[in-house]
């Protein structure tokens, strides 16, 4: 079977971001030290002299799971670890979803543990883990899930556990260790920066395919396709980040009446909402989607401004303690 050589070595950079972390809540890096044996790098070349690099984590004996935009049309792709060159014999490819898994017959690294997708709540704890600034061990970046999004057969997760180039193909963990979601793709812009991850359950199915022998791509990635064509979930950031509330307001109102249980897009009608100074129908909004998903801090959180906003002691009081009840570590520090 074919193998794909890399002709040339360079490191774009990455930058692993840490956002609401704080040490007695997740693992030290010393801690992840074994994790880490199961995470690789993964060098492409391309045509004219152009090189790249991403993550990848083995999720099974001889197999590695990264983004497909990672190597897509490359002229050659491999894996290093410990200074040592792995050559794929082929690869597994859902190029609409972002999700390929190179095959390999001489990799000697441990599987991490992977559990479905569909178990992970709302502020959970989580980390992702990838290779910043050439770095010759995979290093940790802390959040939290921040938003669950049902998408074809699974949920897109949403995360505060930051990336950025060269973080794709990474994976993100529970705290006991488990693989939860590939680190895919980020909002774009500096500002609001949200960071999504694919689900595992698409690993296990893209297994039961048939792999291919090239590099050659099918299709476009979902989330890179017109704005009009991707989910709801991504259209509503862009308007967002540049303070279009108007238009957030429109898409997410398209949103609850096309997926009416979906605390997100309550969420971010409430926003739009309050952002233009309508409280009362921001309240309504906001309170939706908190009794839709009672997880839902970031609900609580737009409430409590309008509560303070409104001298309103005793939602004050209230949000506090919902707050509370979720991530007390935030209404201690941050209230």
């Amino acid at each position: 079977m074919k193998k794909f050589p890399l002709k040339f070595k360079y490191l774009f950079p990455l930058i692993a971001l840490f956002l609401n972390y704080q040490a007695h809540s997740y693992p030290a890096q010393s801690e992840l030290f074994g994790l880490s044996q199961s995470m690789v790098h993964v060098w492409v070349t391309y045509g004219n002299g152009v090189t790249g690099t991403g993550s990848g984590v083995v999720i099974k004996e001889n197999h590695v799971a990264t983004d497909c935009h990672v190597f897509a049309d490359a002229e050659g792709v491999n894996v290093v670890k410990t200074f040592k060159k792995y050559v794929p014999i082929a690869v597994y490819a859902d190029w609409k979803n972002d999700l390929c898994i190179l095959k390999f017959d001489d990799l000697p690294l441990k599987p991490v543990k992977m559990v479905t997708s569909k178990n992970v709540q709302y502020e959970s704890k989580v980390f992702a883990l990838t290779f910043p600034n050439d770095s010759p061990i995979a290093l940790p970046s802390y959040g939290k899930i921040k938003g669950i999004h049902p998408f074809k057969d699974s949920n897109i997760i949403r995360t505060s556990a930051a990336f950025t180039v060269g973080s794709s193909g990474g994976a993100l963990f529970d705290l006991n260790f488990n693989l939860i979601g590939i680190t895919t793709f980020k909002s774009p812009g500096k500002r609001l920066g949200y960071f999504y991850c694919l689900p595992t359950e698409w690993i296990t199915a893209l297994l039961e395919t048939a792999p291919q022998f090239d590099l050659k791509s099918k299709f476009p990635p979902f989330w890179s396709l017109p704005d009009d064509e991707k989910p709801f979930f991504m259209q509503v950031i862009m308007p967002l980040q540049q303070d279009d509330w108007d238009k957030v307001k429109r898409i997410a109102d398209e949103w609850t009446r096309k997926d009416i249980e979906h605390s997100d897009a309550w969420y971010f009608l409430g926003l739009a909402e309050l952002k233009m100074k309508n409280y009362p129908k921001a309240i309504i909004d906001l309170k939706k989607a908190f009794h839709l998903n009672g997880r839902h801090f970031d609900s609580l959180v737009e409430l409590h401004k309008i509560a303070k906003i409104q001298n309103d002691q005793q939602s004050i009081d209230w949000t506090v303690k919902q707050m509370n009840v979720i991530d007390p570590d935030y209404v201690n520090y941050e209230l």
